[in-house]
């Protein structure tokens, strides 16, 4: 920890011991970094009893306030905290319970320092065997509860109604399959973006094209996305109806993949190099449930084979879903809220 820590640490404490013993300490909040955290967060969220949002940024408050939900800022001294970030250090209190949870699904990227996560008291990933992993990484705290993401892709909120109107708000054509391009970050090697960001327009004649990339993608690309016509760029936290209606998901190395393969739909991958970053185990389960390419002449082959035979790898992909989640039956943000309340009042 650096020497601001220190400095930072015990003034909370101190405040914190205060707070409680006065009968200030809110039940539970929760930390909010980004609005992303905020989106995966909801299907949690609606078991849990009312609660403090903290707001990190002002990105976080403009977004909380477009939204209509109050929140407040650090610091703040609650008896338990949830947040989808490794910032337990911001809560540097024994007595505070803290939970943690994935912002993304299983572990397309490598885990980080063992103590980044063993200073939750809980850490919530999307599978057992994620958390196999973990603890031969001497990571103590994981417990599977599933991806809470996907939870209204399985528990009927999500259903032909709700996705009809999506495709109509959108301008689906349906005498057209559709195509959703997805890409990782561009910065780090792994982003196929550039292979197909150019040669969209050569696909709309024939497919809906949808389009989703990491947040943190450049804003030029961004901009040029969202300057394109005849194709749908998403600029929504949640792309899971997205999925739902897409025929054929086009990615990389991202995790976005991994849900798409919830749907046991065909993928469409373009190789890329390994590197440091990279996990050689899921460089093997995508090129096992993907269909993988090099170049963008070889993509318009690639789809059309893709939809003449949708169920090519649906072995493999089920495979996968196997090791990606606990369960897919609408209930991880519900067994999440269990978790927390059951700890909660065990210790307060």
């Amino acid at each position: 920890m650096v020497f601001s820590y220190y400095l930072y640490k015990y003034p909370y404490k101190l405040l914190w011991y205060i707070n409680y013993f006065i009968g200030k300490t809110p039940d539970l909040a929760f930390y909010c970094a980004d609005p992303l955290d905020y989106e995966m967060f909801q299907p949690i969220q609606k078991f849990l009893p009312e609660m403090i949002i903290i707001a990190k940024n002002n990105k976080v408050k403009d977004y909380l306030v477009q939204k209509g939900i109050k929140y407040i800022s650090m610091p703040s001294f609650p008896k338990a905290v949830i947040m989808a970030r490794q910032m337990p250090y911001k809560f540097p209190v024994d007595r505070i319970i803290k939970f943690g949870f994935d912002h993304g699904l299983y572990q397309f990227k490598r885990w980080t320092s063992p103590e980044n996560y063993n200073r939750f008291n809980i850490y919530f990933v999307s599978s057992s065997d994620q958390v196999s992993t973990a603890r031969r990484l001497g990571i103590k705290t994981v417990k599977a509860i599933g991806y809470p993401k996907l939870d209204n892709a399985f528990n009927g909120e999500y259903d032909e109604k709700f996705l009809n109107i999506i495709k109509s708000s959108i301008n689906i054509d349906p005498d057209k399959r559709t195509i959703i391009f997805t890409s990782t970050w561009d910065v780090a090697g792994l982003s196929a973006l550039t292979k197909w960001i150019d040669n969209l327009d050569l696909l709309t004649d024939k497919y809906n094209i949808l389009v989703t990339v990491h947040t943190w993608t450049s804003p030029k690309y961004i901009a040029k996305l969202k300057s394109m016509k005849n194709i749908l760029f998403i600029d929504e936290y949640d792309v899971t109806p997205y999925l739902m209606i897409a025929d054929v998901l086009v990615g990389d190395y991202n995790s976005i993949m991994g849900e798409f393969c919830a749907f046991n739909k065909p993928i469409i991958t373009f190789k890329v190099p390994e590197s440091d970053r990279t996990i050689p185990e899921i460089i093997t389960m995508i090129a096992n449930i993907s269909l993988q390419i090099n170049d963008f002449n070889e993509l318009p082959d690639a789809l059309e084979k893709c939809i003449c035979n949708p169920d090519e790898k649906s072995v493999e992909r089920q495979k996968a879903n196997n090791i990606f989640f606990y369960a897919l039956d609408g209930k991880a943000g519900e067994r999440a809220a269990k978790i927390i309340t059951d700890l909660i009042e065990e210790n307060y």
